[in-house]
């Protein structure tokens, strides 16, 4: 019977580093096991984890909400301006619609315009109606679809560590302390970046 090969030195050493670099697993208590399908404000595909590695603030919404969704933008905006500077801009912001038939790509634009959210640190995006249902339920939103095609639902602002895990949740849309002393902790720079400056 024929032996089989043995991998050659360079074989393994490249094995060894990949593993190396390899993602690591997601917390089996992670959002971001749920693999949903999401379409940015760029027409661009990104999954839940599109921020994975930054403490991020998601929401759900949707676009031609008169009133509530935009008060909903500008508390997320509201509690993110009261982090300092280095902070701010370690956080990342996701706003998922559960309204992707109008919620296309050019309006999330003008949407993430209007608002004049960063676009380096904010996206905004649409789900399926199967995966916005699949994430609203993770998250504890609550949505319906009214006769008229507007929606009635719930307001919530999570906060997510870097590996997608629950870290705290408002549904107070201005002055939350215990939120925002969840959401400054969670973005203070890492123990060694600390210790360097």
């Amino acid at each position: 019977m024929r032996r089989p090969a043995s991998l050659g030195g360079a074989a393994v050493a490249f094995l060894m580093t990949a593993s190396m670099y390899a993602p690591a697993a997601v917390p089996t208590d992670s959002l971001y096991q749920l693999h949903a399908q999401l379409t940015t404000q760029k027409a661009a595909i990104a999954d839940l984890d599109v921020y994975r590695g930054h403490p991020t603030l998601i929401s759900m919404f949707y676009g031609s909400c008169p009133a509530a969704c935009p008060m909903l933008i500008t508390a997320m905006q509201a509690y993110e301006s009261r982090l300092d500077e280095g902070s701010r801009a370690r956080l990342r912001v996701l706003l998922v619609s559960f309204d992707s038939a109008r919620d296309t790509p050019p309006q999330l634009d003008r949407l993430a315009k209007l608002h004049r959210a960063d676009p380096a640190r904010w996206t905004f995006t649409s789900a399926s109606e199967a995966d916005a249902r699949r994430i609203a339920a993770l998250l504890g939103v609550t949505y319906r679809r009214l006769p008229a095609g507007d929606f009635d639902h719930s307001l919530l602002i999570t906060l997510l560590d870097g590996d997608g895990r629950i870290a705290a949740t408002t549904t107070t849309l201005a002055g939350d302390a215990a939120f925002q002393a969840s959401l400054r902790s969670a973005t203070q720079p890492p123990a060694r970046e600390a210790r360097e400056h």
